[in-house]
């Protein structure tokens, strides 16, 4: 009997204590030729028919499972403005849940290919305007959004580029003057994990043929936009700051109606 409690309650806290996400899971085959490699991602729409434009989301280094409650209030917001977001968890298929101790553990040039096979399961989907399907990234994710946005980088299967890119404080250890989609970054002037200093030096010199906007917020660090955080990752101070998430919105709302119809 008492076993039987036990099992009860836990059953209760993991119910209370799980993320309830917007929209649905769903799966969706690589691209990439030698393998027959199957991602997962969460599929959330706006209200009404369509077809609509879409944006693909790629999480951090923390992976979908402790980051998925600010972006799926990132993902309700996207839809709310008229587009189709898909969250690809680019992590639990290959058997891990957070590469905070190793970045490494799996590349951004993975990661990058993840987001075009995404862009393709979209652009298979009725209700999405076809070729019509912007990026997301978040730190790790911003920072394979640039490896997808680098004309430089070999992909097995790229496909069309995106419409365009938001990076949110990605590292940016590539040159930004040889990007194939238009690229808004907003980092914080705080960030020690992903200095901004990075991307300050990659700007390209001169107008190119897609814009680089970066925006820097001063007093935000690393993933200022996660609501409620405030801890310390490796040494790393991790805070959200209402002021700069608030603008962030308002950029990427005017962005996003910038570049998809």
């Amino acid at each position: 009997m008492k076993s039987k409690i036990a099992f009860i309650s836990f059953l209760i806290f993991y119910i209370s204590t799980s993320i309830i996400y917007s929209g649905e899971w769903v799966a969706f085959k690589s691209l990439t030729k030698s393998t027959g490699f199957e991602l997962k991602g969460i599929l959330t729409k706006p209200t009404g028919q369509g077809p609509f434009p879409a944006v693909v989301m790629l999480h951090g280094a923390g992976g979908i499972e402790s980051e998925g409650k600010s972006l799926d209030i990132w993902a309700q917001r996207i839809a709310d403005w008229g587009y189709i977001s898909l969250l690809v968890d680019s992590f639990t298929p290959r058997g891990e849940s957070n590469i905070t101790d190793n970045v490494s553990a799996i590349s951004a040039r993975t990661r990058a290919q993840d987001a075009y096979d995404a862009k393709s399961y979209l652009n298979g989907l009725p209700f999405v305007k076809k070729n019509q399907i912007a990026i997301m990234g978040w730190s790790h994710g911003g920072w394979s959004l640039l490896r997808a946005g680098d004309n430089l980088m070999h992909m097995e299967d790229r496909g069309e580029p995106f419409q365009l890119g938001v990076a949110f404080y990605p590292y940016c250890d590539i040159s930004l003057k040889n990007l194939n989609t238009p690229i808004l970054i907003l980092a914080g002037e705080l960030d020690d994990w992903c200095p901004v200093e990075m991307c300050q030096s990659g700007m390209p010199s001169e107008k190119g043929k897609h814009e680089v906007i970066l925006k820097i917020y001063t007093e935000a660090t690393h993933c200022f936009d996660y609501v409620g955080i405030d801890k310390t990752i490796n040494g790393h101070r991790l805070l959200y700051n209402p002021s700069a998430t608030n603008d962030a919105i308002k950029q990427v709302k005017k962005y996003l109606g910038k570049y998809l119809q």
